[in-house]
Parts: structure tokens; C-alpha cells; sequence
């Protein structure tokens, strides 16, 4: 795993538990007592024997803030990892795979700890400072606890037995046009217009054309609502972000009925998100009496619902399987805004009928946001500029020159 600033900024947001734990100041390791370095074998034996289905950290020089992004506030002291690799190891019944590194963030260093999941369990040789012998230490929430005979037991065998047994699922943010995973941070923009009251919107008159066939009834007709419609389209498009997830499968397992639960906080109301079903489409200036909705006569199903339930964000999407060693791309998108700029997480639950628990996952969405105010004549310079970048404009060039060829 691919340990830098993004993937810190992604964990700051989340809470102690038997996957993470925030340290306010480093251990005590050099010219340290036996007691003192106890703390941090302790720490990562724990950590080690946890049950758990992600990888495990430990962020040094950061402040707990529960409920939000907590603080960092920097080390003095800096570990090396050869020396911590060399004590650890020294006194488990077997190699234990960790790392340590210093990582510079927001101008301070930190120091992070990483724990992979492995086979267990893991315990010490001898006694060592208030650390006893052969004891099995674990992770119960943010606390530090001794295993009981039957988990010890289990645990020789459960992580080999899982990676054989159970799919492997993790969400990325994604592009599903080009096949493209991309990093666990996404950065965006959300222009929040201040629009005309729709009733205060004047009525479109284009002009009607006559057919060159027929009986002379007009069959196309100006679409009176089209600036009404044109503003809520464009206050919508430009708001809102289409984000599209992928859900890859690292294991030697089919996940079968693969389904993804979304959960992003806003207590105070700031993002905005909405689905395929919720996000209007390009209004049109006119209307013939022989258009079709063909959405509605084929029944176009979506695969991706947004609903906001107290003060959070719902997002359920999924999947019916991911094959062993591959992708999934999810077809619909997910649009999100905000009216103020803010960064936020994105909880993430992977379900799958082969899976014996959910797998967790935290993505960061930063968003950058402005606030202008948007007459008529301005919503119709955005949907010029909209326009000149669309697909169907360079269709309409390509139409055009062919014909003049």
C-alpha cells in the first residue's frame, strides 16, 4: 500500500478503532526503558493480532478530534525503522511485518506506523518490561485487551483460510469511460449560482417552422418553459460533480451480489448530491409532436440511488459479481456539490453474499467552492460555453464538414 499525504489526509478523518490510532507524541524508544519501549511492542502486537480487514495505522504527532478531522500537531523526535524493525522482531515468537516512516504533512513531520494484515497470532518470547510472555494482545475498538483461548485458537488459521475462502473487495473513485482507477483523494469544483426566482423567468418564443411536407400543421413548437428549464439545468450541472466508482476484487473468489452502502455526514447541510434520476437533462429549445421519451419506453434502470436520510448522505450502488482479479466499473455516477467549500470523507461498506462481514473503506472528496450571482443573461453564457465543449457540438462540426465535403 502506497503510504504519502493522501492516504493521511483520508485517515484523519477517521476514529480510533482496531484499524487506527492517533498518537499525540512519539514513543519514548531511544535510552528508553524496558517499560517505556513496552508500550510501543505493545502497541503493535495488538494491532497485529486484531481482527480487522484493512490494513492497520498508527499516526504519531497528531491529535484526536472525535466527530472530525483531527489535528496534527507534529514530532520532535524522529524514529528509525531498522532499529524498531530489529527490537520488535527480536523479541516475537516470529517475524512480524510492519513499517515506520516519517512523512512531512502540513509543514510538521508525523510518524506512521503500518500494519498489514498477516497471519497470526503473535507474542513474545520472554517477558519484556510489563509485557508478559507468550500473552496474545488485541484490539477491542480504541482499547488494548488480552485474546481469549478461543480466538487465539482461531487465529491461526482464519487469515490463510479468508484469503482462500472470501472475495477481496476495496471501492476506488474511478473513470468508467476510459477504464481508469484513480487515487483515493478526488479534488473538484462547485459554482453555487444564485438564480432568478422561477417565476419571475420570462416565456421562450423562438421561432416555429413549418414542414416542407405535410399539411402545413406546425409539428415543431419553442418550448416556452426552455429558459426555466435552463436555469435549473444549468444550476444543477454546474453545482454538482458526476463521480463514477469502480469495485476491484483482489482475491481468488467471485464476489456474488456485490453491494455498496455510501455514507457521508452533513450535519450542517453543506454538499448537495443527487443521482441519474435527479439531475435534469439539457433542456430543449423546441419540441416536436413526434419526439418519444425513449427513458421512459424503454425503462432505463440505474444502478445507483441517493437519498438523505436525518443529517447524512445515503449512496447504495452495486454490482451483481466481480470476477477474481478484476475490476467492476458501476454505470451510473453520483453528483456531488457543496455551497461552501469543505473537504469530507466518504465512508465506504462493501457487502457481498460470500462475505462473511463488510469490508470498510474511506475516500476524501475536497471541493472547492464559488458563489455568483446568475441572471438569465448569464445562465445563457454558460450554456454557450457548456455547449462549445459538449460531444454533441463536435458532432455538429463533424456533420457539417462532411456535408460541405
Amino acid at each position: 500500500m502506497k503510504i504519502d499525504t493522501a492516504l493521511i489526509d483520508i485517515l484523519l478523518y477517521g476514529e480510533e478503532g482496531v484499524d487506527l490510532d492517533f498518537k499525540r507524541d512519539q514513543y519514548k524508544f531511544s535510552k528508553a526503558s524496558n517499560e517505556e519501549k513496552g508500550e510501543l511492542l505493545k502497541d503493535i502486537l495488538a494491532f497485529a493480532n486484531s481482527w480487522r480487514r484493512s490494513d492497520a495505522f498508527i499516526l504519531i504527532g497528531v491529535k484526536e478530534i472525535k466527530g472530525g478531522k483531527s489535528e496534527v500537531v507534529g514530532i520532535g523526535d524522529k524514529l528509525d525503522d531498522a532499529q524498531i524493525q530489529q527490537f520488535v522482531n527480536s523479541k516475537t515468537q516470529k517475524p512480524l511485518t510492519f513499517s515506520y516512516r516519517n512523512i512531512d504533512f502540513e509543514n510538521k513531520s508525523i510518524g506512521v506506523i503500518h500494519i498489514p494484515i498477516q497471519n497470526r497470532p503473535f507474542y513474545l518470547k520472554k517477558d519484556y518490561g510489563k509485557l508478559t510472555k507468550e500473552t496474545v494482545y488485541i484490539k477491542r475498538g480504541s482499547s488494548t485487551d488480552i485474546a481469549k483461548l478461543d480466538e487465539v485458537a482461531k487465529m491461526g488459521i482464519t487469515t490463510v483460510v479468508a484469503e482462500d475462502s472470501y472475495p477481496v473487495l476495496e471501492l476506488f473513485f474511478a473513470d468508467k469511460k476510459n477504464r481508469v482507477i484513480f487515487p483515493d483523494t478526488l479534488i473538484a469544483f462547485s459554482l453555487f449560482l444564485n438564480t432568478p426566482r422561477q417565476k419571475d423567468i420570462l416565456d421562450y418564443n423562438g421561432n416555429r417552422r413549418r414542414p416542407t411536407w405535410g399539411y402545413g400543421l406546425d409539428h415543431v413548437q419553442p418550448n416556452y418553459d426552455y429558459y426555466r428549464k435552463l436555469t435549473k439545468f444549468t444550476k444543477k450541472s454546474r453545482l454538482h460533480n458526476p463521480i463514477y466508482f469502480a469495485i476491484r476484487n483482489t482475491g481468488s473468489t467471485v464476489a456474488k451480489d456485490v453491494r455498496v452502502e455510501i455514507r457521508i455526514e452533513d450535519p450542517k447541510n453543506i454538499i448537495r448530491a443527487l443521482d441519474e434520476y435527479q439531475m435534469p437533462e439539457v433542456p430543449k429549445s423546441s419540441y416536436s409532436t413526434f419526439d418519444v421519451n425513449f427513458s421512459q419506453v424503454v425503462g432505463i434502470t440505474h444502478d445507483l440511488t441517493v437519498k438523505r436520510v436525518s443529517n447524512y448522505w445515503l449512496i447504495e450502488t452495486g454490482v451483481e459479481k466481480v470476477q477474481p482479479q478484476s475490476i467492476a466499473w458501476i454505470d451510473s455516477c453520483l453528483y456531488i456539490g457543496a455551497i461552501e467549500s469543505i473537504e469530507f470523507c466518504i465512508e465506504s461498506s462493501i457487502y457481498s453474499d460470500n462475505l462473511p462481514e463488510p469490508t470498510t473503506k474511506k475516500l476524501l472528496i475536497k471541493i472547492e467552492s464559488e458563489n455568483r450571482d446568475a441572471p438569465l443573461d448569464v445562465i445563457k453564457e454558460l450554456e454557450s460555453d457548456r455547449f462549445a465543449n459538449s460531444e454533441e457540438y463536435k458532432r455538429f462540426l463533424d456533420m457539417h464538414s462532411e456535408k460541405h465535403e
